[in-house]
């Protein structure tokens, strides 16, 4: 014997709002577990940041140090050659004048001839 019709229009429409729930419960289901990700994804970009930004700033620091020290090194042996020079100065100018004389010449002999003077173009 056939069902009635109202009776099976019933059924389906029972299994298909079934099916409809089970449809919105997968996609919460996926929606959870995809928001999950990521929150789980940021937490660890998050986290990689952080830490990134924390090692900079310790290499920055150790660069300042590092730097501080050079300056303090540079600064005691600019004082150290300026009280020789002076020492120099004082106990044997003249040996000073002709290490400068010296220099000077060195320096000009490392010119190029056409920016030296030569006595044919002062005549």
């Amino acid at each position: 014997m056939m069902k009635p019709l109202s009776e099976t229009a019933n059924e389906a429409r029972a299994k298909a709002s079934e099916l409809a729930e089970k449809t919105a419960e997968n996609a919460r289901a996926t929606a959870e577990a995809a928001k999950a990700r990521i929150q789980d994804g940021y937490g660890r970009a998050r986290a990689a940041t952080s830490d990134l930004a924390a090692r900079a700033s310790e290499q920055a620091d150790a660069a300042r140090e590092v730097a501080g020290e050079a300056y303090a090194k540079g600064k005691a042996q600019a004082k150290r050659a300026n009280s020789k020079l002076k020492d120099v100065a004082e106990k044997q100018p003249l040996a000073l004048v002709a290490g400068a004389v010296a220099v000077g010449a060195l320096l000009g002999s490392l010119l190029p001839k056409s920016l030296r003077r030569s006595d044919d173009d002062e005549a």
